[in-house]
């Protein structure tokens, strides 16, 4: 019988972690649970550390995500609402410490892998939650067991992006059905900026990979516009689809282009970024104090109690242009190292994934409040974590990168 390690029991804990995150954080009472198992992994992954008698790394991300950190704890004092500032601070400190275990942990490939095996399964299970637990006789959206539809088809999408990169270089074509079935998902959530983001990962990874070439450029021209062709024919040629997010697309283009919509959250959302925009002119420095957008909002102008939808106008808000800026040097920093470390390796793909998500995110901005997301928080670590090592290889055999760590 084989013996269990210390690290089966982290490999263990680190999968029930991410797949609570997916089923517990957005579902009211239930995230303790989420937040029990994440305790246990911190335990062990730091008694791992001490046994193994490791060096404490401590990377350039950990070092600016801390920075932030001390800027949302700065903002507290001049907060309009302390109570709820003290709050969020306490959750990015929470995401922190996962953070920093987590890059302790993670130090080869074959890790980094079964984390991203670890999303996929989440990912995949979550899907298959919502579609057994769903009436599929109603035209609705989907998802809302658990919890906020545009949330849980962000996550949704990234496990399909990992799960895309495990088809692509692996060729492991049985996660054909389960990247089916996410994306079918993803379309019952109604979505839109979930489709977009899955789109525009694949579309991007496909870029990075055939960017070099007249012949290679053409193939990155032909997935596009397969892409592309298939989504349109998905959305508009499908009652079922275009119903739940066909006509959120169509209505989301005519806002884009200039036509106007009468859809009340796409007309909520810019009336919300364009009082933010009037908040900011008042402090664009300090800002009013981290998670008080929606005391603003709610107060001074009669709205619901909420957040900008926007993490740009958010953050602006909450914490000045220096909140901004460190929040998104890190984005930056990885996109960096990322690409540089993938000159180095022979399998770039899984570099250019990562990449793809933080591009993605950036973009999406304009639509969603994420900087408190223990998802990408977790995908920014994993970025810092492969941009230290290149692998050379598809059988998980790695060097040491140029990229340093910091070592205490």
């Amino acid at each position: 019988m084989k013996k269990i390690t210390l690290n089966d029991i982290i490999n263990f804990l680190l999968f029930f972690y991410i797949l609570s995150i997916y089923l517990l954080t957005y579902r009211e009472g239930l995230n303790t649970i989420s937040n029990a198992i994440a305790f246990l992994l911190i335990v062990f992954i730091w008694m791992n550390v001490l046994l193994n008698r490791r060096k404490l790394i401590y990377n350039k991300l950990l070092f600016i995500f801390l920075i932030f950190i001390a800027i949302c704890t700065i903002s507290i004092f001049y907060a309009l609402d302390q109570s709820i500032s003290i709050s969020k601070v306490k959750t990015l400190i929470l995401i922190y410490i996962v953070m920093i275990s987590l890059v302790n942990y993670i130090d080869d490939y074959d890790k980094l892998r079964k984390t991203i095996i670890y999303f996929v399964y989440s990912g995949l299970l979550a899907s298959i939650y919502i579609l057994v637990n769903s009436d599929l006789s109603q035209v609705t959206r989907f998802g809302r067991i658990l919890g906020n539809v545009n949330a849980i088809g962000m996550i949704i999408g990234i496990s399909a992006t990992f799960c895309y990169y495990i088809i692509l270089i692996e060729k492991k074509y049985l996660y054909l059905p389960f990247l089916t079935i996410m994306i079918l998902t993803i379309l019952l959530t109604g979505s839109r900026k979930s489709l977009l983001f899955i789109i525009m990962n694949v579309i991007i990874i496909s870029y990075l990979r055939n960017r070099n070439g007249l012949k290679n450029k053409f193939k990155f021209a032909v997935i596009a516009i397969m892409i592309l062709f298939i989504t349109y024919y998905l959305l508009f040629n499908i009652p079922f689809f275009y119903q739940i997010i066909g006509i959120r697309v169509e209505t989301m283009l005519d806002f884009v282009f200039g036509e106007g919509t009468n859809e009340g959250s796409i007309n909520t959302r810019a009336y919300m970024i364009q009082v933010g925009i009037e908040f900011i002119k008042n402090k664009p420095l300090t800002g009013y104090g981290i998670n008080n957008y929606r005391v603003l909002y709610s107060s001074v102008l009669g709205g619901r109690d909420t957040y900008a939808h926007n993490n740009y106008i958010e953050l602006m808000v909450d914490t000045g242009i220096f909140g901004v800026l460190i929040y998104y040097l890190i984005h930056v920093i990885m996109l960096k190292n990322l690409l540089k470390s993938s000159s180095l390796a022979t399998n770039k793909t899984i570099y250019f994934v990562f990449a793809a998500i933080i591009i993605s995110y950036m973009v999406l901005a304009l639509s969603l409040v994420y900087y408190d997301s223990k998802h990408f928080s977790f995908v920014l670590t994993l970025a810092s974590i492969i941009t230290n090592i290149v692998i050379v290889d598809k059988s998980n055999k790695i060097e040491n990168s140029k990229e340093k760590q910091i070592s205490i």
